[in-house]
């Protein structure tokens, strides 16, 4: 069992340090508003077996949530973005499913941090 928190709280600490708790307030609503349909892209890309819109929205989910320190999140979408580049999208259905799964708990973990400044 992975022991690794949901959102690295040095990583989050530095960033909330670094903009202040409005604009990371901003930033949650921002990453929670937009993170659902871009995960939406990367299912459509999967059932149509885009791997190039299938790596573009993998690495979009990357960046986004390494950002507050969601380290095995990011690391996850990392996984499907190089898939995606690799165009092997036969086996990342688990996978995908996986990233959904852990998307609403990065989610609660950051609305509850974000309740908490």
């Amino acid at each position: 069992m992975n022991t690794e928190p949901i959102i690295n709280p040095d990583t989050f600490g530095a960033l909330r340090s670094m903009v202040g708790d409005e604009f990371l307030s901003e930033l949650i609503d921002t990453f929670c508003t937009e993170t659902p349909p871009i995960i939406g892209d990367l299912q459509r890309a999967l059932a149509e077996g885009d791997a190039d819109t299938f790596r573009r929205a993998a690495h979009s989910i990357k960046s986004s949530s390494a950002n507050f320190g969601a380290v095995p999140f990011s690391a996850l979408a990392r996984e499907l973005e190089i898939l995606g580049r690799e165009h092997n999208l036969a086996q990342v259905g688990d996978k995908v499913a996986r990233l959904v799964a852990d998307y609403g708990q990065l989610e609660r973990a950051l609305r509850e941090l974000q309740h908490a400044s």
